[in-house]
């Protein structure tokens, strides 16, 4: 009979300590896998941002060719208006 109960001890014993190893394996893997998704996100993302850095760039050289045609504009329309 003690055998019995000795064995029934042993074995959950041993149970519960497996479960709490692989629970905690199997959180590490999980917190893994998470951090891999986070890198591979701000990946993407920093790409995002020099696209569109890049982008804001161009727009912003136009913007400056576009003010500089303005202001010829402007002094060509004062010149036209000046000679009527």
């Amino acid at each position: 009979m003690t055998e019995i109960i000795t064995l029934f001890i042993s074995n959950i014993l041993t149970g519960s300590v497996t479960w709490i190893f692989s629970r905690r394996k199997q959180s590490a893997e999980t917190d893994n896998v998470i951090l891999e998704g986070l890198t591979h996100s701000m990946e993407i993302y920093k790409d995002i941002i020099e696209s569109l850095k890049v982008e804001i760039q161009r727009l912003n050289t136009k913007i400056e060719h576009l003010e500089s045609r303005i202001e010829e504009l402007h002094k060509e329309n004062k010149i036209l208006k000046s000679n009527i």
